[in-house]
């Protein structure tokens, strides 16, 4: 049996279009990037199968399944989102629809080596249906006899002669006026007058009875009632929780949510736009990630894109500064000493264009970066002479 939450651990996002490049085949990947319109498609199919893979790991399933199916329908081979589809459907034991998942992987990969351990689970599959089928068999003829020997007892109490009541030695009952009554007679009063005194006796027992069942009945009804309650303010709290982490990754679509900027870094990362990238990524806050999976995706792209972006956003700075464009030289050196604040020479320009820019307080701030961070370079000791100047 599939323990279904240690496979879906083995699902991780996809930081952009080369870690998802395992569905694709090559001519298909190259088609994509170079054509913008399939290119940001191609990225919100993955961004839509990271959010559904979200939703799984919440427990959210159906909104996992809704995701996925928007993710095929745009891009037919993605073979994860099929896999994803197919755990999740035979978790929920809607095995045809799993089936239907694997049939997909089949015809992408035939060698899939999940799919085939996820397929070996139809192989238990029809000897548990026997099995239901039999005990649902044989529950149906239980009940059908059950209901046949109620009706054949009904039956027959309508049937029975409604016959006067008779002495079983001979005489009737009732004796001719002025006769005395026999022996038996008294024995058969007695009898009948036994069973109207026990059924006026054991008639509130019987009763109270009935009454305590429908109360137990009662009781077990309004449990199962606050049991279905609590379970859906569960759901919608969990429903509530993941549509306000999307408000947060999206801003209701507008521009400058997370999510969106996460999107722009990893399309520029992608059309090798480094600077741009790492301008995108610098304007997160990456305390504000609320999930480990965005966490994730945000610390990957700041890995690949910051040592890239550096040497594009000094450059830009150095000329800046050079030319006397002192706004846009400390623009650009900011972002490269937060790109890689190893690089002496950007805090020292970025100090500089402060200075010339008769901005003093910034300038003698990041000197004394520079002294504090590079104590013994050339800088430092430049950066405590302009300090002594300054002040």
């Amino acid at each position: 049996m599939l323990d279904f939450n240690e496979e879906l651990e083995k699902f991780q996002p996809c930081a952009d279009l080369e870690d998802a490049e395992e569905n694709f085949d090559g001519d298909e990947l190259e088609q994509i990037k170079q054509n913008k319109t399939e290119l940001y498609k191609a990225n919100q199919m993955i961004k839509k199968y990271n959010q559904a893979l979200n939703y799984a790991k919440q427990g959210n399933d159906d909104l996992a399944m809704l995701q996925l199916k928007n993710v095929v329908a745009a891009i037919p081979n993605f073979t994860d989102a099929y896999l994803l589809m197919a755990l999740l459907s035979m978790k929920a034991e809607d095995y045809g629809t799993a089936k239907d998942a694997l049939d997909q992987i089949f015809a992408i990969d035939p060698e899939n080596e999940s799919a085939k351990e996820y397929m070996k689970e139809f192989k238990a599959e029809p000897e548990e249906e026997v099995k239901a089928e039999e005990r649902k068999e044989k529950k149906e003829k239980k009940e059908r006899k059950e209901r046949k020997e109620k009706k054949e007892k009904k039956e027959a109490v309508q049937d029975a002669p409604k016959s006067k009541l008779s002495n079983p030695f001979g005489g009737g009952i009732s004796q001719e006026s002025g006769k005395t009554k026999s022996p038996m007679f008294y024995m058969v009063a007695g009898i009948i007058i036994g069973i109207v005194v026990a059924a006026v006796l054991i008639y509130p027992t019987v009763r109270a009875s009935f009454k305590s069942q429908a109360s137990s009945q009662s009781e077990d009804y309004q449990e199962q009632l606050l049991t279905k309650e609590t379970q859906l303010k569960e759901a919608q709290e969990a429903q509530k929780k993941a549509e306000d982490e999307l408000e947060e990754y999206t801003k209701n679509g507008e521009k400058g949510g997370i999510y969106d900027t996460l999107l722009t870094a990893m399309q520029d990362y992608t059309d090798n736009k480094y600077d741009e990238a790492a301008i995108a990524l610098l304007s997160i806050d990456g305390n504000k990630l609320t999930t480990d999976n965005m966490k994730k995706i945000y610390t990957n792209l700041t890995k690949k894109v910051y040592p890239r972006a550096y040497s594009s956003l000094y450059s830009k700075g150095l000329s800046a500064y050079k030319s006397k464009d002192y706004k846009t030289a400390i623009t650009y050196l900011t972002n490269a000493t937060k790109a890689d604040n190893t690089q002496v020479n950007a805090y020292y320009y970025l100090a500089r264009a402060y200075e010339d820019s008769k901005d003093t307080d910034n300038a003698v701030k990041i000197y004394n970066q520079i002294i504090k961070k590079f104590p013994s370079t050339r800088s430092a000791s430049t950066a405590k002479q302009k300090v002594s100047q300054l002040q």
